[in-house]
Order: C-alpha cells, then sequence, then structure tokens
C-alpha cells in the first residue's frame, strides 16, 4: 500500500474511532496479521487445555467414581479429539479464515463438556465440583487462546447458559433453599468472570488493533520516506549532473593555459562550480595582452551563471579591449539588473610587453599586487565601484566613474592578481588567522620562482596554512614575469 493523503486520513480515522471493526479494507489486513501474531499463543493455549483436560481425569475415579466411565468418554473421546482437530488446524494456512470459528467451538465443546459431566453426575454434590472447571474455559477463552472479542464473548455466554440449563433441569438447583443460593452464588461468580472477561478481552483486541494500525502507519511513513528518499537520490543525480555540465562548461570558459609562457594561472572554486573567472584577451599587437579578473559574490550554480554572461559581454566588447575604464563600464552596463542581486567585482589590465606598462581599471576588486626588488606594491590606482549594482548615471552622479590608470612595470619584477578568496582563506575560519597575516613574507621568499612554480608554491603555503583544501571560498592566482 503505497503512502497518500487518503490513507493516511483512513488510518488515522480508524485510530480516531476504536472500533473492534475497521473500513476501508483494513480489516483484512489486521485479520491477517492478528492471525499471524497469534499463533504461537493459540497453540500454547491448547496444548494447556489439553494436558490440563487430560490430567483433571484422575480426579474423575475421586469425584465421580460411579460415573467416571462416561465422564472419561466425554474428556478423551469428545473434547480432546476435538481440541487435537483445532490444534492442527493452526498448521494449515487453508483454516486462517475459519480459524476464530474453531476456537470458539472448542471454548464452548471444553464447556458443554463439563457442563453434561455435571449433569451425569450421580449425586449433586459431586457435580459442584466440576463447576470450577467452568471458571478456567472462562478465563482461557477471553485472556488466553486469542479469541476476538465478539467470538469468546458469545462463546462464554452460550457456556453460562448451558450451565444454566443444566443447573436447572437435570440438578434441580432450585428444588431447595441451600441448593438455590448455591445457585446464585455459582452465577454471581459466572456472570462476573464473563463481565470481567469481556471488558479485559475488548482491551486486549482494541490495542491490538491499535498497536497494528501504529505498525501500519509507521510502514506507510517509512515506505513514504523510502519513495522520498529516492526522489532525492533522483534528483541529486540529475543536480550532480547539472553541476557536472556547468563545471565542464565553465571549464571551457576559463582558458587552460596562459597565451606566454610568462604568465601563469591557478584557478580552484569551492564548489563544484564557482563564481571566480579569469581570462586573457588577445591583440593584433603581439607585444599586448590584456588579463581580466573577477569574482561574483555568493557561490555555487547562480555565479557560475553569472560568469558565463561575464565570458559572453567580454567577447562582445572586443572594441573596449583597448580601454579598461570603457570595458567595465559595458560590462556594467549589460550585467545591471541582470544578477539578480549579485555584485561582481573585476580587475581589467592590459600589458604592453615592449614597454613594460600596463593600462587598469579597478571595480571594486582587491588590488593587484607588484612584487619587485624586495618589496609588495597594491596597485590601488583607478578604483571605482563594483559592477551591477550602479547604473552608469548613478556612478557618474557620484563621481566615481571607472576609470585607467597607467603603472610601469621594472624587469624581473611580478605582477600577482588574485581573488580574496587567498588573502581571507584561515583554519577553522578563525578569522584573525587569515592567509594575509602571513602571505607577504611568503611571497617574498617565494619571488624568485618562475611563474608558474611561484603560483603552485603559494597555493601550496595557502593548504599548510588553512589545515586542508576546503576554502570557504574560491581561489584564483594569475602571476605574470616581467622580463
Amino acid at each position: 500500500m503505497t503512502m497518500s493523503k487518503s490513507t493516511r486520513e483512513i488510518i488515522l480515522l480508524n485510530l480516531e474511532r476504536s472500533r473492534l471493526r475497521f473500513s476501508h479494507g483494513i480489516e483484512e489486513a489486521f485479520l491477517q496479521d492478528y492471525y499471524l501474531g497469534s499463533l504461537k499463543t493459540m497453540r500454547i493455549a491448547l496444548l494447556l487445555a489439553l494436558a490440563l483436560y487430560a490430567v483433571f481425569g484422575i480426579l474423575d475415579v475421586v469425584i465421580a467414581p460411579q460415573t467416571k466411565n462416561t465422564i472419561w468418554f466425554i474428556r478423551f473421546v469428545v473434547v480432546i479429539p476435538v481440541l487435537l482437530v483445532v490444534l492442527s488446524m493452526t498448521y494449515v494456512p487453508l483454516f486462517q479464515k475459519t480459524i476464530q470459528y474453531a476456537l470458539s467451538a472448542s471454548s464452548i465443546v471444553m464447556g458443554v463438556g463439563i457442563i453434561t459431566m455435571i449433569a451425569i453426575a450421580r449425586n449433586i454434590e459431586s457435580g459442584l465440583y466440576y463447576y470450577a472447571g467452568l471458571m478456567l474455559v472462562i478465563m482461557w477463552s477471553y485472556t488466553f487462546v486469542r479469541l476476538r472479542f465478539v467470538f469468546a464473548t458469545l462463546s462464554c455466554w452460550f457456556i453460562v447458559a448451558g450451565y444454566e440449563i443444566s443447573a436447572i433441569v437435570f440438578q434441580d438447583m432450585l428444588s431447595s433453599d441451600d441448593l438455590l443460593k448455591g445457585f446464585i452464588n455459582n452465577n454471581f461468580f459466572f456472570i462476573s468472570a464473563n463481565i470481567i472477561g469481556m471488558f479485559v478481552c475488548y482491551h486486549i483486541e482494541t490495542y491490538a488493533r491499535r498497536d497494528f494500525l501504529q505498525r501500519l502507519l509507521i510502514m506507510e511513513e517509512q515506505k513514504e520516506l523510502q519513495r522520498e528518499r529516492q526522489q532525492l537520490v533522483m534528483r541529486n543525480e540529475i543536480m550532480e549532473n547539472d553541476l557536472q555540465m556547468a563545471r565542464n562548461i565553465q571549464q571551457e570558459l576559463i582558458p587552460g593555459s596562459a597565451p606566454f609562457d610568462f604568465i601563469a594561472s591557478l584557478f580552484k572554486p569551492m564548489e563544484p562550480v564557482g563564481g571566480d573567472f579569469f581570462d586573457f584577451i588577445q591583440f593584433r599587437e603581439h607585444e599586448k595582452v590584456g588579463i581580466f579578473i573577477s569574482d561574483v559574490s555568493g557561490h555555487g550554480a547562480s555565479a557560475a551563471l553569472i560568469t558565463s554572461m561575464i565570458k559572453s559581454i567580454i567577447l562582445k566588447s572586443g572594441k573596449h579591449k583597448d580601454d579598461p575604464a570603457q570595458l567595465l563600464l559595458s560590462l556594467n552596463n549589460s550585467l545591471i539588473n541582470q544578477t539578480g542581486g549579485n555584485y561582481v567585482t573585476a580587475f581589467y589590465c592590459v600589458y604592453n610587453m615592449s614597454e613594460r606598462t600596463i593600462s587598469y581599471s579597478n571595480a571594486g576588486h582587491v588590488y593587484p599586487l607588484l612584487i619587485c626588488d624586495g618589496e609588495i606594491k597594491n596597485l590601488s590606482g583607478a578604483g571605482s565601484v563594483p559592477l551591477a549594482i550602479f547604473t552608469d548615471t548613478e556612478i557618474q552622479e557620484m563621481k566615481n566613474s571607472y576609470r585607467n590608470a597607467r603603472e610601469f612595470l621594472p624587469p624581473g619584477s611580478k605582477l600577482l592578481l588574485y581573488t580574496d578568496g587567498l588573502m581571507e582563506a584561515s583554519p577553522d575560519r578563525d578569522r584573525s588567522r587569515m592567509f594575509s597575516n602571513v602571505s607577504h613574507d611568503i611571497i617574498l621568499d617565494l619571488r624568485h620562482l618562475k611563474c608558474d612554480a611561484f603560483i603552485q608554491g603559494l597555493y601550496e603555503k595557502l593548504v599548510i596554512h588553512t589545515g586542508g583544501e576546503n576554502f570557504d571560498d574560491d581561489v584564483c592566482l594569475i602571476c605574470a614575469d616581467i622580463e
């Protein structure tokens, strides 16, 4: 049965009603469960009834010696074979639907057997000793053999009615005051035993039914959880495939290698796809190369989507590639109101190899570093606001338009561009131990290495400092050796 709103409501409705019969097809499932759960107890109860009914035959010699043969016939030829037949039926699944009727019949046969013993006893006093056996049968029927409430009640009241007939007709219990008192006394006990037995049997069955419904509800919820889990697994697989596709696309967007040997790069996204992006823009004049780096706020697929937009815009902005400020302005105009509240920091420079100069503009990005003669200098000129926050008009009103700056790069120096994931990385997210606290000395120690070795060495120091590669942000590095 698959869990649905209607199925759950049906189970809860049956729980609230606490009736001795379920609805909507649940009753059949309960009877199957009740049968399987009661088999062991039924068999033990029947075996015990067989043993006691046979053992009590010893008392017949003492209690009713004159009629013991007839009583033994009732015990061993009538009642015990019936119990054996019912016991054998518990081992045949074919009788599952009739087992309650069979158990009820065995209860009645035992009770009627005792009543018959009372009736055929030669004297009233001998017959009186058998009345106690009816109490055992009543107790056995209500509490031990797993008869359901209706079957147990009908069986036991039938036995009591049989006792009434036997006591009045065969024992003539109304013939004297003493016998009448005994008759009334026995009735009080039998009727009280029946009432108590009914109460106990009713609660036993209602408990069994509620327990079944609770287990059924748990099983249905487990099935629902399993179904939802399978759906989540499928969705996760789809997402993983989508992320892998996005990662492949992003890897295609990011250059696999630099256009010149004196430039090296490294990109380590925090997630399968990230918001850091860089690109190299080539010119007809071979002595020039454009270097672009950006960082989208946020992470994951949304940030990666914005990087793909940036790549597309750069490809369409060829006329601005020689003017960093105009390129950033073009990016800003294209990205405004298109990034879902994310902003973008960006730095773009044009490096002229023959002149050893760069012309650059900065849109809120971390300052690149110029490493020269044992010193580190921030290229802090031409700074403005990040992209995709303000319109061109708003930026002009703030008198903070994107503009160009020019810097001479001494031979033997290094230019390092990076995203904030480098300097802000820290062990255990301890902001007091960020990599920026130790990066100055590390960079100077590595400055004599070629750009590719420098990048790799710097990254290895970062991993050692943070204790692993599980960074809180994407890490992107670009290094250019100034020859």
